[in-house]
């Protein structure tokens, strides 16, 4: 039993997320639910209270019509008449439109505002209008069939209207939950699936250092041997191999230092002119004790008749390095890979192209998020800490430029750099 119910807990903690969410969005719904039937339930209560006070209107507006004898007595006389003259009608119109006028107050007096028509129907075959409030004239005019008849034309919306602020103000507060709601859920994902990236990259982090760090330690164990000690080539091949990893260190280090006052807004940026051809050719030879030992091959085509860019120096050969460091490790077999430059509407651009395992749409519109790898397929030696490429584009964003990428599965992969001339 106890262990049913540690089960329980332990799959509750795994999708805690997936059950808040889920909890959520029915507490939500059953919300709305709620307020429509509020909404609905306040507007039967107003259209009660509607029908009272037009009721009363028309009670008081027929008993103040009736105080005058005469006119009721001559408009009782006129509707009993089978046909109507000119003179009749005219007679018959100015009474209606004294009922009218005593309506009209008393409508004030209720704080009945909506526009409205009036007709007393004479007959039993003439039926009020939908949606219209009668009132039977038979007491005032001594009339079995006498009915007046008041149409209101925008009913519905007087409706709503005298709901006003409440019904707004309801409506507002929903959406702004909604919203509210819906940011909260993209945060909690976005921040677990950082969360996550963050864990991969410290065991990246962890597997990173720990390669050069034994190696360190072991140059610096074979150095304490009487025989190599004696052997002064041996200690300087160690000495070389301890040099070399501390560099590779340092160099993993400054890159993730540098991401850090990034983000912060604290990277001081040394500006200066500087031609970009150089500084690919600097980044290419770094790579071309690794690509031959591959036996791949790199195409330089020098296009751009202008490579004279301004920025940090440094900093922007950091980028050239990771796209073509990138495009060696991601390649199968012998790795060939493409830079090309160009001058286009006042803009240099660079163009590093490979023929690896290339991206999905999907991978492709994420591969520039903080700490995120791409799957390597079929590779199983790819490392690095998933930061190369959003450290890039930070630098290119610095400068004022851009970088993008194109990619098909299989097929390899372009990146493009657009930088501002000089």
């Amino acid at each position: 039993m106890i262990g049913l119910f540690r089960n329980i807990i332990d799959k509750i903690s795994i999708y805690r997320i997936q059950i808040f969410i889920g909890v959520s969005v029915v507490v939500l719904i059953l919300l709305l639910l709620i307020q429509i039937r509020w909404i609905g339930r306040a507007r039967s209560l107003n259209e009660e209270q509607f029908n009272h006070r037009v009721g009363m209107a028309l009670h008081e507006s027929v008993d103040e019509f009736t105080k005058d004898r005469q006119s009721c007595e001559a408009m009782r006389a006129y509707m009993n008449k089978s046909k109507f003259d000119a003179n009749d009608s005219a007679l018959l119109e100015s009474e209606v439109d004294r009922l009218d006028s005593i309506i009209k107050e008393q409508f004030q007096n209720y704080q009945i505002q909506s526009p409205y028509n009036i007709e007393v129907l004479t007959t039993a075959d003439e039926q009020p209008r939908s949606k219209c409030f009668y009132y039977s004239l038979r007491k005032a005019l001594s009339h079995d069939k006498a009915v007046l008849n008041v149409y209101f034309q925008k009913r519905e919306q007087s409706l709503m209207d005298s709901m006003g602020s409440m019904f707004v103000l309801s409506m507002i507060l929903i959406l702004i939950l909604f919203a509210f709601f819906g940011i909260t859920v993209f945060s909690l994902i976005k921040d677990k699936k950082i969360l996550g990236r963050t864990t991969d990259l410290i065991n990246n982090i962890a597997h990173e250092f720990k390669t050069p760090m034994a190696t360190i330690a072991l140059a610096g164990k074979m150095l304490g041997r009487e025989k190599i000690y004696s052997d002064g080539n041996q200690v300087v091949h160690y000495s070389n191999m301890i040099s070399s990893e501390n560099n590779r260190l340092k160099k993993q280090i400054d890159q993730l230092l540098k991401l850090s006052c990034i983000e912060r807004g604290e990277l001081q940026m040394n500006s200066n002119s500087f031609h970009a051809h150089s500084i690919l050719e600097e980044c290419s030879e770094a790579l071309s004790v690794r690509l031959s030992e591959r036996e791949g091959t790199i195409f330089f085509n020098k296009n751009a008749k202008n490579d004279l860019i301004k920025g940090d120096q440094e900093l922007i050969q950091n980028v050239m390095f990771n796209l073509l460091d990138n495009a060696m490790k991601y390649s199968t077999e012998k790795p060939e890979i493409t830079i090309e430059t160009k001058n286009v509407n006042g803009d240099f651009r660079v163009f590093v192209s490979d023929k690896g395992i290339g991206m999905t749409k999907e991978e492709q519109k994420q591969i520039f998020e903080r700490y995120y790898r791409a799957p390597t397929g079929d590779r199983h030696d790819v490392k690095g800490f998933g930061i190369g490429l959003s450290y890039s584009r930070m630098i290119i964003d610095a400068h004022k430029g851009s970088i993008n990428v194109w990619s098909k599965r299989n097929f390899g992969s372009t990146f493009t750099v657009i930088l501002p001339q000089a």
